[in-house]
């Protein structure tokens, strides 16, 4: 059995094409949507008035689930929430965080949808200004959902995504729900010289018995 020139060339090109990094490698960013509990499950899973221990809004307060016939209504996959149950002029501003070890952040990319009752003034990641808003006080910040996305600002490890949100006067509320996917690391993914190697040492093995059987 014999390895001409061709042969091995073709072979490595062909492992290289078929191993080497690719969007299929690509995993999902593990982040809560509001108003869920800890299997991520909102209605039927975290009661009107439950805590979300996922978002915090400063000030020792913990938001809680809430509802109103006016808002596009809670379902299984996120609710609105609320950090107290005043009617008031306020602000608030929702924080929660997601974890990219193990991901390359600079492939990170965040689809979400938002709410607010009344008003979104700024979606912020890890301390920057996205620039999205939510601006006016009008029935459509609140009876549906809105969709925004990252593609940059994100960080390796821990990032921090904040939501300020302003009521104007009676009830106020806010609501996110998130899909986001980011390549693996590059330790987590075979190096294309890594291939070749294993390809080299595939074809020598083969030229071996080749040999020995000749």
């Amino acid at each position: 059995m014999t390895f001409s020139f061709k042969h091995i060339v073709a072979t490595l090109s062909l492992a290289a094409a078929a191993l080497a990094p690719a969007g299929a490698f690509a995993a999902p960013i593990s982040i809560f949507n509001t108003g869920v509990n800890s299997a991520g499950l909102g209605l039927g899973g975290l009661a009107l008035g439950g805590s979300d221990s996922h978002y915090s809004i400063g000030m020792d307060m913990t938001p809680f689930v809430v509802t109103h016939p006016a808002y596009v209504a809670n379902n299984a996959t996120s609710q609105w929430i609320w950090g107290n149950s005043l009617t008031g002029f306020e602000t608030f501003t929702f924080t929660t965080t997601f974890d990219l070890t193990g991901l390359n952040a600079a492939t990170a990319v965040l689809n979400g949808l938002w709410g607010a009752d009344n008003q979104g003034l700024d979606i912020i990641l890890n301390g920057v200004s996205t620039g999205d808003t939510l601006l006016g006080v009008v029935v459509g910040n609140f009876n549906q959902l809105h969709a925004f996305t990252l593609e940059s600002g994100f960080i390796a490890g821990l990032n921090t995504l904040s939501f300020v949100i302003q009521n104007n006067g009676g009830p106020g509320a806010f609501r996110a729900q998130f899909v986001g996917t980011a390549d693996l690391a590059s330790s987590d993914v075979p190096e294309p010289g890594t291939l070749a190697l294993v390809a080299v040492a595939l074809l020598a093995a083969g030229a071996l018995r080749g040999r020995k059987q000749a």
